[in-house]
């Protein structure tokens, strides 16, 4: 399996040479890559800074292959706002310059613009994530990417909150490039079983996880989260099978990335070999 880290380009400051620093250091420490938001390819707008940042990601050491916080709150996804044309070509856009920068895999976590307005249906909502999701397959597909739908904690969203929701809506998309995520931090703020993350088998094509307090594995001051746990899960749903397409980041806050990403991706890894 590939472990990487969920960050910005300019974690470590404003320039292009602070973006190459960041490759660098990151890959020194293990990561295999790197994971960013959505955002950075300013999919609203012209390419102009997607230009920039490409230039200094062409050929750097460290690949960028996965994608998160994909639709922002503007473009709803549910609710009596929904302009499914706009949001489909706001997708497009992102998915296609995702894909110009190394991108393998996108999540749809995005509970901003999912999570259903209060009085709205929830039914209605729900038809209206599948019916999102069905015509972003072919998008997807045609771009490259697979997406991963993110089940997110009840303090995040209300309208998938668990593997299991997750894996349903899956199904009844159905289609090749919509895919599903198991994050251990959200699994684990809502208490959901482990056995929901074996029992999704193949539609699993991304993982996150994070440590007790949503910090780096390791920095927890009260123990450390169930990653032998979770990685037993997945090993169960024979998540390891997709070999190099086997991704886990680490999602959350960090104090200091340049001392922190040994250190968290070590632990990572040895918890996986442990879980074999």
């Amino acid at each position: 399996m590939k472990f990487g880290i969920c960050c910005g380009p300019y974690a470590l400051g404003n320039e292009i040479a602070d973006v190459m620093r960041l490759l660098e250091a990151t890959k020194a420490a293990g990561a295999d890559y790197l994971e960013f938001g959505v955002g950075v390819t300013d999919a609203d707008n012209d390419s102009t800074k997607l230009d920039v940042l490409r230039a200094a990601l062409d050929g750097g050491p460290l690949g960028i292959e996965a994608f998160n916080g994909f639709i922002p709150p503007h473009h709803r996804i549910t609710g009596p706002n929904v302009d499914l044309p706009k949001l489909l070509n706001y997708a497009s856009t992102a998915l296609k310059r995702c894909k110009q920068i190394g991108g393998k895999v996108v999540v749809l976590g995005s509970g901003g613009a999912r999570s259903v307005p209060e009085g709205f249906s929830m039914d209605t909502a729900r038809e209206q994530f599948i019916q999102f999701g069905t015509e972003l397959g072919p998008i997807a597909e045609a771009a490259g990417i697979t997406i991963a739908i993110e089940p997110l904690n009840q303090r995040e969203d209300n309208l998938i909150n668990s593997v299991g929701q997750g894996a349903a809506i899956m199904d009844e998309i159905a289609h090749p490039s919509i895919r599903l995520l198991a994050d251990l931090y959200h699994i684990a703020e809502d208490k959901e079983s482990l056995e929901n993350t074996a029992n999704a088998g193949a539609r699993l094509a991304h993982t996150h996880l994070a440590d007790l307090g949503r910090v780096a594995p390791g920095c927890a001051p009260d123990g450390e989260e169930d990653f032998l746990g979770f990685f037993r899960a997945l090993r169960t749903a024979g998540y390891d099978r997709l070999g190099a397409n086997a991704r886990c980041s680490f999602e959350g806050s960090l104090t200091d990335i340049l001392e922190q990403s040994g250190p968290l991706l070590n632990l990572m890894k040895q918890r996986w070999a442990e879980s074999a």
